[in-house]
């Protein structure tokens, strides 16, 4: 009698669209990244039709970020830089590249309506 009666087999599997290319908002490149910052951009521009902004770090672990145009319309980029360095530079080390999902909410109020 085989004991593989004994046993049941569950497949779970989560399926969603797979976007190209998969950075939406935008990301993080350390310095010793396995792949530049010129050849991120360059794939970047082959593959999204929204721009991108470059802004280059002299940092001891980040060496780049690049984020849509868009957003930097809703969060200056000095705020973004800080971000950057207090929030995500210690989550990571100088060889990875961490993608960013933004999302920035702003309030308006005006009392002259």
């Amino acid at each position: 009698m085989s004991s593989d009666r004994n046993f049941k087999h569950l497949l779970r599997v989560r399926v969603k669209e797979f976007n190209i290319p998969p950075i939406s908002d935008g990301v993080v490149l350390g310095r010793e990244a396995p792949i530049g910052c010129a050849a991120f951009r360059k794939a970047l521009e082959l593959l999204v039709v929204a721009p991108f902004e470059h802004i280059q770090l002299d940092d001891d672990v980040i060496s780049d970020i690049l984020v849509r145009r868009a957003f930097l319309r809703r969060v200056p980029r000095e705020y973004l830089v800080q971000f950057v360095l207090q929030r995500i530079k210690p989550l990571m080390g100088s060889e990875e590249i961490m993608q960013l999902d933004l999302n920035a909410e702003i309030l308006i109020e005006d009392e002259a309506l």
